[in-house]
């Protein structure tokens, strides 16, 4: 019978959500690239992403989080050395006690100039922050890392470019 109090514990503390994680979320973060192949391998531009969002709060559902990341290239030197845009819609699924988390990304680069850019992908992060009580909204930390391969054109052929993209970042949720 104990231990079937403990899996049941278990099970509640994983499935079940609390009520204050269903909401609005507002995640910013700062993230960098490096095209792991073909070669010549480089460091990608450094970009900045805002990614406002929606997580439902039906149970097992509140688990998923729905987000739109707008991101901003920013011309540091690496790269194309240009500011460009891109726009990220992701599906997370985000355990409620467990730290750990994994997303599904697509990507829609190139937005302002240059040739379009489709990528997808899955990430892993580890998130620490502290719930939202009453009116004041949640707050935490998280850093990630994912993997976004794409097709890339190069000067007369496309060839398929992995790349590995490392974010960190702070996030808030009503």
């Amino acid at each position: 019978m104990r231990k079937f109090l403990v899996a049941a514990t278990l099970f509640a503390m994983t499935l079940v959500p609390a009520a204050a994680r269903a909401g609005f979320i507002l995640e910013a973060s700062y993230g960098k690239g490096y095209q792991v192949s073909p070669t010549p391998r480089f460091w990608e531009q450094s970009n900045i992403e805002l990614s406002p969002g929606y997580a439902p709060s039906l149970p097992v559902l509140s688990m998923l989080k729905f987000q739109l990341g707008i991101v901003m290239d920013i011309a540091d030197g690496s790269a194309a050395n240009k500011t460009n845009l891109q726009i990220r819609p992701m599906v997370s699924l985000v355990p409620p006690v467990i730290p750990v988390y994994g997303r599904v990304v697509f990507v829609v680069n190139n937005l302002l100039k240059g040739e379009r850019e489709y990528a997808y992908g899955g990430v892993v992060g580890a998130r620490v922050g502290i719930p939202s009580i009453t009116v004041l909204p949640g707050v935490g930390v998280f850093a990630e890392v994912g993997y976004l391969p794409r097709s890339r054109d190069y000067g007369t052929e496309s060839k398929f470019s992995s790349v590995v993209e490392g974010r960190a970042g702070a996030y808030l949720y009503f």
